[in-house]
């Protein structure tokens, strides 16, 4: 009888760390969607806007220039908040992120080196990828499952229907224009800095 009684809470106080750490990651996570939101959406402007003079997609690069400013920011801006008791919430989310840069980064540099080969072999034709359309789907798809695994329904919505909107813009837009890098505009807008405000909302009440 005290075994059952003891496995019992042991079952009831690893739910309840689980669920307290979920309310603390949901509350925590406002701030940095919106800041990630703002960036995304900045840089989405800026890179559409010095690609439409210049006529160089080589601006994209910026992109990782804005990733080595959010890291920064999060590191000085929220350095005293709240601490999350590493659990399973917390593991799967990292690694939801983790590999979503990792797969971004990589498919980026293989489109690139991919480029290099075909310059250098003489291959003709356009290397047919739509690297902003792959990036922006994995991205939604972060999104999406990070509101799974935390049980918002606000999170996972957001994501959802932003990446769809996103998604049918880029896909309406011709091939090669600069017009097809603000669907991560809408993206910033709509699945991060307005789910963030709604959830900092939540976080006060």
């Amino acid at each position: 009888m005290e075994n059952n009684l003891s496995a019992e809470n042991s079952l009831r106080i690893i739910a309840e760390t689980i669920e307290r750490s979920r309310r603390t990651i949901t509350k925590n996570s406002g701030k940095p969607l919106i800041l990630w939101g703002v960036l995304v959406a900045l840089f989405s402007l800026i890179i559409w806007g010095l690609w439409t003079k210049t006529g160089s997609p080589i601006w994209n690069f910026l992109w990782f220039a804005m990733s080595a400013i959010g890291f920064v920011c999060m590191k000085t801006l929220f350095r005293n908040r709240e601490k999350v008791p590493e659990t399973e919430v917390s593991r799967m989310l990292g690694k939801i992120w983790m590999w979503f840069g990792i797969f971004a980064t990589g498919f980026f540099a293989l489109v690139w080196v991919a480029w290099g080969i075909r310059s250098l072999t003489g291959v003709e034709g356009t290397l047919s990828v739509d690297l902003t359309l792959i990036i922006l789907l994995m991205m939604g798809l972060g999104g999406t499952l990070s509101g799974a695994v935390l049980g918002n329904k606000v999170v996972t919505a957001s994501s959802l229907i932003a990446t769809t909107f996103a998604a049918l813009f880029l896909m309406v837009m011709p091939t090669g224009s600069p017009l097809r890098i603000l669907s991560f505009a809408i993206l910033g807008v709509f699945a991060l800095i307005v789910p963030g405000i709604i959830l900092q909302k939540q976080g006060r009440e």
